[in-house]
């Protein structure tokens, strides 16, 4: 891939965004353009040459060396810039406690993405995690790009860019895949593949179900040994995360025959790591509950996104996910202890369980 253009726009009263862009343009990959927030009549010379990638203060309204102010915040120009170039990747930059100071549904479709914007960012994680939160801008970028140069933008071409098998293929179409008249467009099929496919565990798994899936921990999981062994079944697709994603349906075929090779019976969750430690005579540390802190943890709590066992977590609905996808649950221990926790996200049967689990000793 070429190098990645992008222009952040920021009021230059702000040192933050000199030091950022230039921190951003340190790696080659990336080219990071300080852009004054332009005057609402001029906005055409801004987009008449776009670049990979568009990132926006949220905080336009900021008072200016001159005294002059952009006269909009963020997410305004956020909502043009996409009106004018519906296949340019927008990102907006705030501070948590901005944030935090919004109403709850600004908030909300802010984090989620989705118009205007495709993509929240704390300034903080530019101070803190640079390289992975440039990694993920770059990963945006390619990933827009590479749709937006599809010519058919049918139904193949896009299990073509996810790298699917016919298999898995069919699990994406029960993903409600944003098809009009069988086609797709840039934006909808970027949405789609990130806030959906990617997002949701069922079709594909992350670091965490992956490895609880196989019963063991995340540290474990990520040997190099065990990564050698996974590699086929990881996601090679477009917007595949720094943080990898792996087939779910192919780590199992893997998993399973791996197991049969060293004559590794019982549930893949124990099975997986007895075969391991066969074959090279190494220890793998299984998936630890959260709750009883014993292993083997064969699911995962939304919530505190730590492994636990089925047995003491909830079935949740904290979203409208697919029903390909995997059912969300919810730990004893983010229950007792998350004030993320809404009981209203239960079903008749949890919440009919829910003074009891409240009631549980500790273990």
């Amino acid at each position: 891939m070429s190098k990645i253009v992008a222009y952040y726009i920021d009021d230059q009263a702000s040192t933050d965004a000199a030091r950022y862009q230039e921190r951003l343009s340190q790696e080659e990959s990336f080219d990071c353009k300080l852009v004054p927030p332009p005057k609402w009549d001029k906005l055409e010379a801004l987009v008449i040459d776009p670049p990979d990638l568009f990132l926006i203060d949220y905080e336009l309204s900021l008072v200016q060396p001159n005294g002059a102010k952009a006269g909009y915040v963020g997410s305004t120009l956020a909502a043009e810039i996409r009106a004018r170039l519906p296949d340019c990747p927008i990102v907006l930059i705030t501070r948590e406690s901005i944030l935090n100071q919004l109403d709850r549904r600004t908030r909300r479709q802010l984090i989620e993405g989705g118009q205007p914007c495709d993509e929240l960012i704390f300034k903080s994680m530019l101070d803190d995690d640079l390289d992975r939160t440039r990694q993920m801008l770059v990963t945006l970028a390619e990933g827009f790009r590479m749709l937006g140069e599809i010519d058919d933008k049918r139904w193949d071409a896009l299990v073509g860019l996810l790298k699917a098998e016919e298999e898995e293929a069919e699990l994406l179409r029960e993903a409600a895949p944003p098809l009009r008249e069988g086609e797709w467009i840039v934006t909808g099929a970027a949405d789609w593949i990130r806030n959906v496919v990617l997002e949701y565990p069922g079709i594909l798994y992350d670091p965490v179900n992956v490895a609880t899936r196989l019963g063991i921990s995340v540290e474990s999981f990520m040997d190099d040994l065990v990564q050698e062994l996974v590699a086929p079944a990881k996601y090679e697709g477009v917007f595949a995360p720094p943080a990898g994603r792996w087939w779910k349906r192919r780590i199992f075929r893997l998993a399973r025959a791996f197991a049969r090779e060293q004559e590794a019976s019982g549930p893949q969750s124990r099975a997986f790591g007895e075969a391991f430690r066969k074959k090279f005579d190494k220890e793998l540390a299984p998936a630890i509950c959260v709750w009883d802190h014993k292993p083997i943890a064969d699911w995962v709590c939304y919530i505190l996104e730590q492994p636990v066992k089925i047995k003491h977590s909830l079935r949740y609905y904290p979203d409208s996910r697919p029903m390909v996808m995997d059912d969300a649950r919810v730990s004893y221990r983010a229950i007792r202890e998350s004030n993320k926790f809404d009981e209203e996200l239960l079903d008749f049967e949890g919440k009919r369980l829910l003074k009891e689990i409240e009631e549980l000793p500790e273990p």
